[in-house]
């Protein structure tokens, strides 16, 4: 992986569930958020993902070794999993702890559309000097 990067944001404009059900829901956002990808056919990262919401419930953090044995795969494959998150901006980690970035999913969706807004205003800012130096002209209709 690129050391450059801090963090990585996809977003999917998927169809919404049909219907009112918490794992579809969670499913629903895990997909939109990029980090269940087809290549998950057991939908580890959804698993991964509810036991971090369990505990954010409970305001409490989850080592890697207690998340493979509650999902019953390999810590590796769990750090892996996690690390993905952690890049879209929704999992922090705290020494040995992982957990939510925040205490409700809305609050840390909140922080991440304001990652994306700050992420934004760097690439403007670089954008209009390029096009200063460049002299191009900007137009808005």
């Amino acid at each position: 992986m690129n050391r450059d990067i801090i963090a990585k944001y996809e977003i999917k404009r998927l169809r919404p569930p049909t219907r009112e059900e918490l794992l579809e829901d969670v499913e629903w956002l895990c997909k939109s958020l990029g980090f269940l990808s087809e290549r998950d056919k057991d939908k580890t990262a959804i698993k991964i993902f509810e036991k971090l919401l369990e505990r954010a419930h409970n305001q409490m953090g989850v080592t890697s070794d207690e998340l493979a044995e509650l999902v019953g795969i390999t810590r590796g494959a769990v750090v892996h999993h996690l690390n993905k998150m952690i890049r879209c901006g929704l999992v922090l980690r705290r020494s040995r702890y992982y957990e939510l970035r925040t205490d409700s999913l809305q609050m840390t969706l909140d922080e991440i559309e304001s990652d994306i807004h700050r992420i934004m205003e760097n690439i403007r800012k670089i954008a209009k000097s390029i096009d200063e130096r460049l002299g191009l002209k900007y137009r808005r209709m």
